[in-house]
């Protein structure tokens, strides 16, 4: 599915790589948008772009968990196991430019986006008209006391 303009954001978040020891170099994390279309429920690793679907959304992000799975067996593989070469070869795909990673980029800013302006819209919502001015009031005036960390200070003195 490579045209999202009719798919329905589901969720989104991060994926994130833990070495199983301190021997295996680390990934950074990643960015992860789950689609719904037609049905369909699909995973997507941004940076990477390796997807995976789902009949729910545990389902895709199951199947993208083996997708990367798979993926990370086969470059190391590739590298006859030199895991320094695959972790290399990983981050600079992850940071390469492309017109689908910018297009699904774009689209997990914008769930973001609005997800935190929903997330402040629901912690906000007055109950009266008076506790709605009060709110509008406190956005304005924040009497919030300005905090100096007086170790800092001092040593700069």
């Amino acid at each position: 599915m490579t045209n999202f303009d009719n798919a329905t954001i589901i969720d989104f978040g991060k994926v994130i790589f833990r070495p199983k020891n301190h021997t295996i170099p680390a990934l950074p994390d990643m960015n992860l948008i789950i689609f719904l279309k037609d049905d369909v429920y699909q995973a997507i690793c941004i940076e990477i772009e390796i997807d995976a679907i789902g009949d729910n959304i545990k389902d895709a992000c199951n199947n993208l968990k083996q997708a990367l799975h798979t993926y990370t067996l086969q470059m190391i593989n590739n590298y006859n196991g030199n895991l320094n070469d695959v972790v290399k070869d990983i981050i600079n795909t992850a940071f390469s430019q492309g017109k689908l990673k910018s297009q699904l980029f774009e689209k997990y800013l914008h769930a973001k986006r609005q997800h935190l302006l929903e997330k402040i819209t629901k912690e906000h919502k007055a109950k009266s008209r008076k506790e709605e001015f009060l709110n509008a009031w406190h956005r304005i005036f924040q009497f919030e006391p300005i905090r100096i960390n007086l170790t800092m200070a001092a040593s700069i003195a």
